[in-house]
C-alpha cells in the first residue's frame, strides 16, 4: 500500500524524507502531542529532499559533507516507524519504501553513489558506550517513560556487529563501534530537548530532537567500514531511552 505523503526538492547535498516539518499543525486526533521536527538552520543546508508522510512524523536524509549520507526518522509516541533497520541504512531502500514506483531523485542517487564510493578507513573492530544515569526517573509520569514500551518495540534489538542499550537514562549518552552500518533509536520522554550528534568517520553532524518524540538515526550510509558513533548532548535534566545496533 502506498504511503500518503508529499515531498520537496531542496539544496544540493543530502536528502530528507520527513513529516510534520516546521509549521505543521498539531494532529487533532492526538491531543497533547506536538508534531515532531528535526528542522533547524544548522542542518537545513545539507537537506536535498523532504517527504511528508503524516503530520508529526518525519524521515530526513542529510549529506553534511560529500558521501556522509545519513537519515533521521522522527515520530510522535502514538505513531509507528515506517523504515526498518535495513531501509534506515540504505537511502535507496528507504526511498522505495516511502515512495514505491517513483523514480529516484537525481540528487539522492548522486549522494548515495558518493557514500558507496568512500573507502573503508578503519581495520580495528571495537565498540563501547556510556553516559550518566538519571538520579530519579520515578517522577516522570509519562507513558513513554515505561522502558518496556521502548524495549518491546525494537529499541534494544540485537545487532550482528554490536549492540548497546540504556533505558530510563539522563544527562548524556554515547555509543560507538566500527562497522559497515549503524542505527540508533532515542525515545526522549522528558526535558527540554537534546542535541543528537552523529559521527561517521571524520564527519560530525548535529540534529535537534524535541522532548516527547521518538526517533531513529542511521549512522551514515551502509557499506563502508568506519567509526559510527552517536552522542546525546545538551541533555542536562532530560530523560530518555536509547539503543544502538551495528552491522544490520
Amino acid at each position: 500500500m502506498r504511503i500518503g505523503m508529499k515531498w520537496l526538492a531542496m539544496g544540493s547535498l543530502g536528502l530528507a524524507l520527513c513529516t510534520g516539518c516546521a509549521g505543521a499543525e498539531q494532529d487533532p486526533s492526538a491531543p497533547g502531542e506536538q508534531p515532531a521536527s528535526d528542522i533547524n538552520p544548522s542542518t537545513e543546508a545539507s537537506v536535498v529532499l523532504r517527504i511528508e508522510v503524516e503530520p508529526g512524523h518525519t524521515v530526513t536524509f542529510y549529506e553534511p559533507a560529500p558521501g556522509a549520507l545519513y537519515l533521521a526518522e522522527h515520530k510522535l509516541p502514538s505513531q509507528s516507524f515506517v523504515l526498518g533497520a535495513k531501509e534506515s541504512s540504505d537511502a535507496l531502500l528507504a526511498f522505495a519504501r516511502l515512495s514505491p514506483g517513483t523514480t529516484i531523485p537525481p540528487a539522492l542517487q548522486a549522494a548515495y553513489d558518493r557514500a558507496r564510493s568512500l573507502p573503508s578507513d578503519v581495520e580495528a573492530q571495537a565498540s563501547h558506550g556510556g553516559g550518566s544515569h538519571a538520579d530519579d526517573v520515578s517522577a516522570m509520569a509519562v507513558s513513554s517513560s515505561n522502558a518496556a514500551t521502548f524495549v518491546n518495540n525494537g529499541g534494544c534489538d540485537w545487532g550482528p556487529r554490536a549492540s548497546f542499550c540504556r533505558v530510563n537514562w539522563a544527562n548524556g549518552f554515547y555509543a560507538t563501534a566500527t562497522s559497515t552500518s549503524g542505527l540508533c533509536g532515542v525515545d526522549h520522554y522528558a526535558g527540554n530537548g537534546v542535541v543528537i550528534q552523529i559521527t561517521v568517520g571524520g564527519t560530525i553532524s548535529s540534529v535537534f530532537q524535541a522532548a516527547g518524540t521518538h526517533a531513529q538515526y542511521s549512522l551514515g550510509s551502509a557499506g563502508v567500514s568506519t567509526t559510527r558513533r552517536i552522542d546525546i548532548t545538551n541533555a542536562s535534566g532530560d530523560s530518555f531511552h536509547a539503543g544502538c545496533r551495528w552491522g544490520m
